[in-house]
């Protein structure tokens, strides 16, 4: 994977911004109308940019060892250190913590937005399978059309359906799984999101060829910005996966595949701005190491700060630069220690297949 997408790089990295703001005090203590802007597509962003780049000619044996690698060893490696770490220094439940992480929710892990792993990990997987079963039959665009309308709807209704749930049917599984917010912990590495996420996948992989040949159109820009801005207006829907919301079907689909279209045209004119550019394009290529570590990092510095300062966004503006820049420090200190880089980074690689990814 010598050659990659620069334009795909960067639109991670405008992605993985969008994520640490979305966790960031200004956006998370009052969940307004900024948090209904960034929710309502960064999710289906990544997931549809994970597509864009699968390697779906891959052996599935290769493929599914460098997923392992590159998804699974990160969480746990992350995930047992700090519950060690817990149990040491603070004296936590050992069980309810490690059943809780094997588990692989939002609701029963510390570091939240580490769902995130497990759960691309079976979408990712799920949507090799169903693409090779498609190659198979070679049925044009049909199959994978219809395939990503179902998946979506099954998705969507099962989300719906799950969080309208009575949430004491969960008390004896949350207590083992140390689920402190009482609701519904979500199936296994949130296997009850997959038909949301895998559509997008899929999608994605469907408009590779675009992706990799997307041209900044004025007018067309100009008029999904508005359209964007008009359901957001007069609709006001959102997507939370992790809390299991997905707004109106049609509308909540409609303000991410705009807000996706906004990001691939940002993307494909920044990759022409000399170091902003490749600035956003290495924030995209460490975007899944600030992932794993930006959540914590953020609070944790926004905590320390407010004991000296009460200016309260001025505190989080500075914890929102260092949940970006510390994880990229840590992920050079990671790089350079041979046995810390085996813990933490993909060891194993995946032949090229597309020509970029």
């Amino acid at each position: 994977m010598s050659e990659r997408n620069t334009s795909i790089d960067i639109a991670k990295g405008i992605g993985i911004i969008l994520v640490v703001f979305g966790h960031n005090w200004i956006i998370a203590h009052d969940h307004g109308e900024l948090f209904r802007i960034i929710f309502s597509f960064h999710m289906p962003l990544f997931f549809f940019l994970s597509g864009a780049v699968l390697h779906q000619d891959t052996g599935f044996k290769d493929f599914l060892a460098f997923k392992i690698d590159a998804l699974l060893k990160p969480f746990f490696v992350v995930l047992s250190a700090w519950g060690l770490a817990r149990i040491l220094w603070s004296g936590i439940d050992a069980r309810s913590y490690f059943l809780g992480m094997l588990y692989g929710t939002g609701n029963t892990i510390e570091w939240v937005p580490l769902w995130y792993l497990p759960h691309l990990f079976l979408a990712i997987i799920l949507a090799w399978i169903l693409l090779r079963l498609m190659h198979r039959l070679r049925p044009g665009m049909l199959l994978p059309t219809l395939s990503i309308a179902i998946l979506l709807a099954v998705g969507i209704i099962m989300t719906q359906q799950f969080a309208g749930m009575d949430a004491q049917k969960f008390e004896g599984l949350n207590l083992v799984l140390g689920n402190q917010q009482h609701n519904f912990p979500g199936w296994p590495w949130s296997l009850d999101l997959a038909g949301i996420s895998t559509a997008f996948i899929l999608l994605g992989y469907v408009m590779h060829e675009h992706v990799m040949r997307f041209r900044f159109q004025p007018w067309v820009f100009a008029i999904t910005l508005l359209l964007f801005a008009a359901l957001h207006f007069f609709f006001d829907e959102t997507i939370d996966l992790n809390m299991r919301l997905y707004g109106n079907w049609w509308v909540s689909t409609a303000q991410a595949l705009l807000g996706i279209y906004l990001v691939l045209s940002f993307s494909s004119c920044l990759q022409y701005a000399g170091k902003p550019g490749r600035a956003l394009a290495y924030l995209g290529i460490s975007s899944l190491f600030i992932m794993i570590f930006h959540s914590w990092i953020e609070w944790k510095i926004f905590g320390l700060l407010s004991r000296v300062s009460t200016y309260a966004y001025l505190n989080a503006s500075l914890a929102f630069v260092a949940g970006l820049l510390l994880p990229l420090l840590l992920l050079m200190l990671v790089k350079k220690n041979k046995f810390l880089h085996s813990l933490l980074l993909p060891s194993t690689h995946i032949p090229k297949v597309h020509g970029s990814a």
